[in-house]
């Protein structure tokens, strides 16, 4: 039986890099402003860059230090893009991210979890 995909929410956990240097590389991936609680607005979607409240707690990526946790803030809005931009940008600027999602399987390397095994 197959179930429909969540495509209005993902979580992406990241390490290698700090939070204010993070919500500004998604502000201008994103093509917007992040405000003065890391939080970027852009296209009908939100971005939340935060401390994750499990670092540490585990050796793989769920335990990394930092978590943008996007949600789509309209209906009809798909993460799929936005979050695939992102990825890419922190990858290119060589820091470790992997995506939590319904819709890794349609993000570039799966979300990145091939990239961190």
């Amino acid at each position: 039986m197959s179930t429909a995909k969540d495509y209005g929410n993902c979580q992406i956990f990241v390490r290698g890099t700090d939070r204010q240097f993070l919500a500004e590389l998604v502000a201008v991936v994103l093509g917007a402003q992040a405000d003065d609680h890391y939080t970027v607005r852009a296209g009908g979607t939100v971005f939340d860059t935060r401390p994750n409240p499990d670092a540490g707690l585990a050796n793989d990526f769920i335990g990394w230090p930092l978590k943008i946790d996007a949600e789509a803030d309209e209906d009809g809005h798909s993460l799929v893009e936005p979050v695939s931009r992102v990825l890419t940008a922190v990858w290119d600027r060589g820091y470790d991210a992997v995506a939590a999602c319904d819709f890794e399987d349609e993000l570039p390397d799966l979300g990145g979890l091939p990239r961190c095994r």
